[in-house]
């Protein structure tokens, strides 16, 4: 009469055991920080910069978008961080206007994009497509600087708001027809970048965080 080894049986009970396991670590998907994956990250300071890139309705134009959260990791913050400055590489990207006020909480966060937090306009040297330098100026003396990219106002972004952007677009395709009389489009005059359904070509990231 023959009898089942017993490494056979050994290998027969820890095999569930080994699924199970496996399937049991403690990085659930839900428990970390979920930033769109076209934006980027900084968390070297006391203010995290998440998900940053740049909204581009035109060429030159468009809206600074991602989060901002205030890690007040000893508990001590008896006021809220606030942004004091939006600095381009040079003179290629400067703040449209004034830039308003945006305070975020201590162990808050708060998202750029939201109807309810004032827009911050960009102007300068960039496309969709484009990567740009900024410099985030904060209140606790800390300054972080990003590659941030540069995007259309479609898919995801299509219901965020960039103010300014129909003027821009328009004069940006006066100026692409003027330049261009003779070239052949389906639409004369339109700049065919920021459609939605026109492909835009990203350039290689220089530096993400």
């Amino acid at each position: 009469m023959l009898q089942r080894r017993p490494t056979a049986t050994l290998v027969a009970v820890l095999l569930p055991l080994g699924a199970a396991l496996t399937s049991c670590g403690f990085d659930y998907p839900t428990d970390r920080v979920n930033t769109i994956a076209a934006g980027v990250n900084n968390r070297e300071a006391d203010v995290d910069v998440l998900g940053a890139r740049v909204l581009a309705s035109a060429d030159g134009h468009g809206r600074l978008i991602g989060t901002l959260v205030y890690n007040d990791n000893d508990n001590d913050a008896d006021a809220p961080a606030t942004l004091t400055g939006i600095e381009g590489e040079g003179d290629t990207v400067q703040v449209d206007g004034k830039l308003p006020r945006i305070e975020v909480a201590p162990n808050k966060g708060i998202n750029l994009a939201s109807d309810s937090v004032e827009p911050i306009l960009l102007t300068g040297d960039f496309t969709a497509g484009d990567f740009v330098s900024l410099t985030y100026a904060f209140s606790t003396t800390e300054v972080v600087t990003l590659e941030v990219p540069v995007v259309k106002a479609c898919g995801q972004y299509a219901d965020i708001e960039v103010p300014g952007g129909e003027a821009a677009a328009e004069e940006g395709e006066e100026s692409h027809a003027a330049e261009e009389t003779d070239a052949e489009a389906h639409d004369e005059g339109t700049d065919a970048t920021y459609l939605c359904d026109h492909a835009t070509e990203a350039p290689e990231e220089e530096g993400g965080h």
